[in-house]
């Protein structure tokens, strides 16, 4: 079993967000892989640090055989579910894994939970599946806040008169010239216009797709949120290629096709996640406390996704704080924002070096329509502030 450590969690979270943010919200990452292999670049000397969010991020970069991987999430419930994958990952073979994760055949989980899986997993995570086997049964990615916002959003493109019949063909277009044409003639007259503003100016229906209330605020009043949406949705389904876009199929259509998917879901390394599990330590708890308790200088690649988006400036400036402390001479990390421009706190600048050319070579053919900005910095070799010097 891999190790999991519970780390407490400090601080008070508001209503909303509690009401919002239980249970699992995110069934998938929505974060490129693609990306973040190549910003990062992960060898076998490694030790890299990811939020887990639903499990993708940190299977994906295991893929690539870090010496040791920490996954890090202050949500039980994301926990769990990356505790059902490396589970399945230890005592499945391949086939049923696949029928499981990319939901071909969810049902096969009934069969395999008690006897295989159950035992590989924290006491914690137990409980959570005993009660809720039934999701990962009848497909994952239908449930969740994500996946009800999932079913929410395809529903109202139907009554929007957008063919999603017809979306199998779009998802097998191979040039964006026939992408293009598809968009405009099958969706741009439809989509855009009085109540898709409603409709995503409804900021229920964005905080169950894992919005956070702090991100749509700071989306929404930099650049207004329909725009916002617009564009990227607009970029992604008309200058990015579709056909291995397995975000927005899942979005549109609800599945992912063929082989499709994630890296950690490929046939090809499934043998390598399972040789690698020894190196995974699951965390439940925020970011900065288990950094606080790391070796200063140890860890080399630090995947953040957009958690400075949720943050206060002060818990921004501390969590970074943290980060530099934790981070080995000439680390990198990355991190997105909902936003389109959001620079690291000004008392942290001197101590990053920014790839910004990378960042925008990479964001350019980002796939999952979600983010506004990428950003890839290394930390300066020898410039990182010493622990006494950090609150």
């Amino acid at each position: 079993m891999v190790p999991v450590l519970d780390m407490p969690c400090n601080g008070k979270r508001g209503l909303l967000e509690r009401m919002v943010f239980r249970g699992i919200v995110f069934n998938m990452s929505w974060e490129d892989p693609e990306m973040d292999r190549l910003a990062f670049g992960v060898g076998p000397q490694d030790t890299v640090i990811s939020i887990t969010s639903g499990g993708c991020n940190p299977l994906n970069l295991l893929c690539q055989s870090p010496r040791k991987l920490f996954c890090v999430d202050g949500n039980p419930a994301q926990t769990a579910l990356l505790e059902l994958k490396l589970a399945g990952i230890a005592r499945l073979d391949h086939q049923t894994f696949f029928d499981i994760f990319a939901a071909r055949k969810p049902s096969r989980v009934l069969q395999v939970y008690r006897p295989l899986l159950r035992p590989h997993m924290s006491a914690r995570s137990r409980a959570f599946w005993d009660k809720r086997l039934w999701m990962a049964a009848r497909d994952l990615y239908r449930f969740g806040s994500l996946g009800l916002f999932y079913r929410i959003l395809r529903r109202f493109l139907r009554l929007l008169g957008i063919p999603l019949k017809r979306a199998d063909e779009f998802f097998e277009l191979r040039s964006l010239e026939e992408q293009n044409a598809w968009y405009q003639k099958h969706a741009a007259p439809k989509l855009w216009g009085k109540w898709s503003r409603r409709f995503v100016q409804f900021k229920p229906f964005l905080y169950v797709a894992g919005v956070h209330p702090k991100q749509f605020a700071l989306v929404d009043g930099r650049h207004d949120i329909y725009d916002y949406v617009k564009e990227r949705f607009e970029y992604a389904l008309t200058k990015v290629p579709i056909y291995d876009n397995y975000f927005l199929s899942m979005a549109i259509t609800g599945r992912v096709r063929g082989e499709r998917v994630p890296p950690y879901l490929l046939r090809e390394n499934f043998q390598t996640l399972r040789g690698n599990l020894d190196r995974v330590r699951v965390v439940n708890g925020w970011l900065g406390p288990f950094l606080d308790s790391q070796p200063p200088s140890s860890i080399n690649k630090f995947n953040l996704l957009d958690i400075f988006d949720w943050m206060t400036a002060a818990q921004f400036e501390a969590t970074m704080k943290s980060v530099l402390r934790a981070a080995a001479p000439d680390a990198r990390l990355i991190y997105r924002s909902g936003s389109y421009r959001l620079d690291p706190p000004a008392s942290i600048r001197p101590h990053l070096h920014h790839h910004a050319e990378l960042a925008r070579e990479l964001f350019a053919r980002d796939r999952s329509a979600t983010y506004g900005s990428f950003y890839v910095f290394s930390v300066r070799d020898g410039h990182a502030p010493k622990r006494e010097m950090l609150p």
